[in-house]
């Protein structure tokens, strides 16, 4: 088990926002009290949900400080920002309800914080799916997250953020004016105060699949071209051509909603034409270490 601070504050401060996760979430926080690492705090920030999301916060058994915190607002950003404020720990770490973790996550990101020092980081993600369509969605996903890298374009899904408090506060927090991609806004922000990013290949998390899962590979492209199109154009605080909400209840094949992937591929697009040599030449060598033949 990790030292404590000197202030005996947790190190980690978990917040996890929720719409109707009543499903979802008690999987999440199964796996923080499976954690080899328990240094950490958590607070779950509902948006008055309709189902029993609050009530399964509130009396879970949780082995760590756990705090339900309700808004009526409904936007993530804003209960990622409300949680936030309420934080004891040194680093902030952001969940998706849907997202798991490995029992080692919290640990390893615990040491990489202690020995790079990096201001804000994610990994790369796992899909728990044996489909190779679905694997090479998490192929094509880490490979974009590297190119980010590369490019001095830090990319990144909310389903897991980390960082600094210090850092957080001094940008201010997520925009809550943005329509999409505030998780990939965030990590840009961050950069351009020239705080320290690191990608890292493990641990990594199980990303959930159910908005791709509802809505079909085609359908999830097209989307993704209008939404990056439409950021391109209009910026980050434009009306988005197709909606994005969260919630669990939204995903079901019935209900087609926003591709959150598409997020990615506009900050990539736009900077890999204006890359150098030198970052060409190691996108390439990204690009067949994760999808050369073998």
């Amino acid at each position: 088990m990790a030292k404590k601070t000197k202030t005996n504050y947790p190190y980690f401060s978990v917040v996890i926002p929720c719409l109707n996760e009543e499903k979802y979430l008690p999987l999440l926080l199964k796996d923080l009290n499976s954690q080899t690492f328990s240094d950490f705090e958590i607070f779950v920030v509902d948006g008055n949900s309709d189902d029993k999301t609050a009530k399964i916060a509130s009396d879970f058994p949780s082995k760590q400080p756990l705090r339900l915190i309700s808004t009526t607002t409904r936007n993530v950003s804003f209960q990622r920002n409300f949680g936030a404020k309420s934080a004891l720990g040194k680093v902030l770490i952001f969940f998706d309800a849907d997202s798991r973790i490995p029992k080692n996550f919290l640990k390893k990101i615990f040491q990489v914080f202690e020995k790079k020092h990096p201001h804000f980081l994610t990994t790369y993600i796992n899909v728990d799916s044996s489909k190779p369509s679905e694997k090479m969605f998490a192929s094509l996903t880490n490979f974009v997250l590297e190119s980010g890298k590369v490019l001095k374009k830090p990319l990144s899904f909310g389903a897991m953020q980390a960082v600094k408090k210090s850092a957080f506060f001094d940008i201010g927090g997520y925009d809550e004016k943005t329509k999409f991609s505030e998780d990939t806004k965030l990590f840009q922000d961050l950069s351009k105060y020239n705080y320290y990013f690191t990608l890292l290949s493990s641990p990594r998390y199980f990303y959930s699949l159910r908005r791709f899962r509802s809505e079909g590979l085609f359908r999830s492209f097209i989307q993704s071209v209008q939404l990056n199109l439409n950021i391109m154009l209009n910026g980050f605080h434009s009306e988005p051509v197709t909606e994005y909400k969260m919630g669990g209840h939204n995903f079901n094949p019935d209900k087609i909603k926003t591709n959150q992937y598409s997020k990615f591929f506009k900050p990539l697009l736009s900077q890999i034409a204006k890359s150098s040599p030198k970052q060409s030449r190691k996108l390439k060598t990204i690009f067949n270490r994760f999808f050369s033949q073998k």
